[in-house]
């Protein structure tokens, strides 16, 4: 009887690169068998895990743990769906046993893939474009997410999983109005899975287009803010202003050209509607989640700042229970 990938992994003795993931929490460890590369992601939350910016608690160190558990329960009931929809590494097998997650991937670099530590205007829309076809693919009116309860909100500054940061934060505005942009942002008509952690490090570039990974927060939300995160990455504050209004533009392209191929009810227009009003909205809500985390950090620029200002102060109507 043939051996499980998982079992010849473990009897593998050499393996082709092991990479240590964030803060001790596991490896990748890549590996060939054959004819085929794989990676196995191999993650466990110490629990005297520590981090330089915050104090890890009890609460905190059961996010991380379930980070990991969505993201088994994405490859396990979501990566098929997105086959022919936008590319995703091909999952082979998942365990988990005692709090160690085992996750059996193809290896993309193998594939053609390769990561970008910077990316140009092509490059941003492509994934841009990525963004928008998973989006469209769990795009509903908010009432109708009951399927994806189990997963709780995307992304990983959300109020509801950051206390500890809210309580770090300093008196003023963005404090005093952190559960109206709560309230304000889960309110949303539309609602969508999201990837939750959309960074240009969790994707990779080849000829045949982009691949995405790295499900650790994906989650019910706002298809924008993933948009906004990868934004983050990729350009600074004159970037933001120079380029954000014509990203949302692609963004919006994608997504309703998606929709009429998908033969959706949902007009993309409504979405665009809907969700362009948030977008200052979804930035001061990652404002408040840095300024809670690390107050310094250069993502904090003057884009953002401005974002909060208009909202906090100039439309302070909108943040309304």
């Amino acid at each position: 009887m043939q051996s499980s990938l998982y079992e010849q992994f473990f009897n593998t003795q050499s393996k082709d690169q092991r990479i240590a993931l964030w803060n001790g929490c596991g490896t990748l460890e890549k590996f060939t068998l054959g004819n085929q590369c794989y990676v196995a992601k191999v993650t466990q939350v110490p629990l005297d895990l520590q981090h330089k910016n915050i104090k890890q608690t009890s609460f905190s160190l059961k996010r991380k743990v379930r980070s990991y558990e969505k993201e088994q329960l994405f490859y396990k009931q979501c990566a098929d769906v997105l086959k022919d929809v936008c590319i995703v590494p091909k999952m082979f097998e998942l365990h988990a046993e005692r709090g160690i997650f085992v996750t059996l991937l193809e290896d993309y670099e193998a594939k053609g893939f390769i990561n970008k530590n910077t990316a140009n205007i092509e490059d941003i829309n492509k994934v841009i474009e990525w963004l928008a076809h998973f989006h469209t693919t769990w795009l509903e009116e908010a009432q109708i997410h009951s399927q994806f309860e189990e997963y709780g909100e995307g992304n990983y500054w959300h109020l509801k999983t950051r206390p500890d940061e809210f309580e770090k934060m300093p008196s003023g505005l963005l404090k005093e109005n952190a559960r109206r942009l709560d309230v304000a942002l889960t309110s949303t008509r539309y609602k969508t899975m999201i990837h939750g952690d959309a960074k240009l490090a969790n994707f990779a570039f080849g000829s045949k287009g982009v691949i995405g990974y790295d499900f650790q927060h994906v989650g019910v939300g706002i298809g924008l803010s993933d948009v906004m995160l990868l934004l983050t990455t990729v350009l600074d504050s004159e970037g933001l202003e120079k380029h954000c209004e014509l990203l949302l533009d692609k963004y919006f392209q994608a997504l309703t050209t998606q929709l009429n191929r998908n033969q959706s009810a949902i007009v993309g227009k409504d979405v665009e509607n809907d969700w362009r009003a948030l977008w200052p909205l979804i930035w001061v809500d990652f404002h408040r989640f840095l300024a809670g985390w690390k107050p310094e950090h250069p993502k904090i620029n003057d884009y953002m700042k401005a974002q909060s200002a208009h909202m906090l102060i100039k439309r302070r109507s909108l943040l309304t229970c």
